[in-house]
């Protein structure tokens, strides 16, 4: 009688699929979100591990680069300022 004027119940409401189409729905809507939140876990602990090798990484070239720094300033110091020869080639 209701589809005679115009309204349409969703197959929910009819007898003996009140179970199946909500849990289908549920399923439907929970997987996306699920693999969404798995993706997000699985790149933040990926990002964890990046930042820990990073960090070591970081370490190594702070200390060339302070020991390559220390070097060059005591070339010329040696060279400029106490006017010692340096003949390299």
């Amino acid at each position: 009688m209701l589809t005679n004027i115009g309204i349409a119940l969703p197959d929910a409401s009819l007898p003996g699929s009140t179970i199946v189409l909500p849990l289908v729905y549920g399923i439907g809507t929970a997987l996306p979100v699920l693999l969404v939140a798995a993706l997000l876990a699985y790149s933040a602990r990926s990002v964890g591990r990046a930042y820990n090798m990073l960090s070591k990484v970081e370490w190594w070239a702070r200390m060339i680069t302070g020991w390559l720094f220390i070097a060059i300033g005591v070339y010329f110091n040696l060279k400029y300022v106490f006017n010692v020869p340096f003949e390299f080639f």
